[in-house]
């Protein structure tokens, strides 16, 4: 839920953001684990084996642009351009009735 419109708000992310997101799956991860306070988070993230929120929200982000939005969009040095891809397709199929 924390990730709707991340495609607005997650290109590109911030310092800020990806801390506070990290801070904000920490919460979650230890009541999920049980483990103690002090267990740093990215140990958390592995025990569970959950990608990192603020990983994620840039992946749904660059997502969004290329496949939605049909912008070029970039993600780890790599460039994601639209016009590599297939359009998806919107057709919308109707049942026949048939009559007795």
């Amino acid at each position: 839920m924390i990730l709707h419109g991340a495609a607005a708000w997650a290109y590109p992310l911030s310092s800020r953001q990806s801390r506070l997101l990290n801070s904000i799956q920490r919460k979650f991860l230890l009541n999920i684990t049980g483990a103690y306070s002090t267990t740093p988070t990215a140990a958390l993230q592995v025990i569970e084996g959950i990608i990192p929120l603020h990983i994620k929200a840039e992946q749904e982000a660059v997502y969004v642009r290329t496949a939605r939005l049909r912008k070029t969009s970039n993600y780890s040095n790599i460039n994601f351009n639209s016009n590599n891809y297939e359009d998806g397709t919107t057709s919308t199929k109707f049942h026949q009735q048939f009559s007795n």
